[in-house]
């Protein structure tokens, strides 16, 4: 893993990276840059500097065909997080008011980004955090968001893209699937013993009673959320609100659907059934009808009951 890292911190090698990046067409068919190509794109004064360059970036990042050369995946990887800004750009958007209300309180809701997270805050209401979270002020989500989210025209859009994005890494992350390098992932459950049930509660410092968490055993990215609206995608709870006219199949710029679906969510009861072994049981309330899910500690949905 160090060698990886020190293959990395020489800028000939990045701009390498970056030429071959510039060179790839998606289904193009023959993308490979010859020698000749590759030197010229980076504009290097010696071949033979550059081919040590390039023969130490060829065991991780790069492969060479008959061709030419290539990025390997791992290579796409490094150069897709520079193009999407992690790390390299200070990214603020100020609190700026969308067009929803909180499903606490009824006021409206803004959106805000820092630290590379997306922040939907609430200015009526505590949110759903604790004064000494490292969150915004009157957060009620907030998804870990590339800068490069937010090109999208409108605050609206860039809140849509936000949840549906945070939606498909939760579900990965249930399913047992890092949705960052693939790995394995664990799942466990977060109790607070000692619950206030009236707003936020000052021993666990959040309004819901039980966090699902999900930490990849591979490179450690992690999750976290109340069991009950994570499971909105789960191929029963989806099947229930289709059958009520309700389709949570949303893109990510489908701002109105997804602002229903929230709401919807926002129904979502949880409640401990047992403490040890954790279980917990998700009614999902739609138009009248209930859909009630035990799972265990793991996320897996034991018992279906409608």
């Amino acid at each position: 893993m160090i060698d990886a890292f020190k293959v990395l911190s020489d800028e000939t090698r990045l701009a390498i990276l970056l030429a071959l990046w510039d060179g790839y067409e998606p289904f193009a068919g023959d993308d490979a840059l010859s020698f000749s190509e590759l030197l010229d794109r980076v504009d290097y004064d010696t071949s033979g500097n550059f081919s040590y360059h390039l023969q130490k970036l060829e065991d991780h990042f790069v492969e060479s065909t008959p061709e030419g050369y290539r990025l390997k995946q791992a290579g796409h990887k490094i150069v897709r997080a520079v193009i999407a800004g992690r790390g390299l750009t200070d990214a603020t958007l100020e609190p700026t008011e969308i067009d929803a209300d909180c499903t606490i309180c009824g006021e409206p809701l803004a959106i805000a980004y820092e630290d590379e997270h997306l922040y939907t805050i609430c200015s009526g209401c505590g949110g759903k955090f604790g004064a000494d979270s490292e969150k915004l002020p009157g957060t009620v989500m907030g998804f870990a968001f590339d800068p490069a989210g937010l090109a999208r025209p409108t605050a609206e859009e860039i809140f849509a893209a936000s949840v549906f994005r945070a939606m498909q890494k939760f579900t990965m992350q249930m399913g047992g699937l890092c949705p960052d390098c693939s790995g394995p992932v664990d799942s466990s459950m977060n109790i607070c013993e000692e619950h206030s049930p009236n707003g936020i509660c000052s021993n666990c410092g959040r309004r819901d009673q039980v966090q699902a968490r999900w930490v990849c055993t591979v490179c450690k990215n992690s999750g976290h959320g109340p069991p009950g609206g994570n499971l909105v995608l789960h191929p029963r709870v989806v099947a229930f609100y289709a059958d009520r006219g309700l389709d949570i199949g949303y893109d990510a710029t489908d701002f109105e659907t997804i602002v229903e679906v929230l709401e919807a969510m926002s129904n979502h009861d949880q409640e401990v059934v047992s403490a040890e072994p954790p279980r917990v049981r998700v009614t999902v309330r739609y138009r009248g009808d209930e859909l009630r899910l035990l799972i265990d500690e793991s996320m897996n949905v034991i018992t279906v009951e409608d």
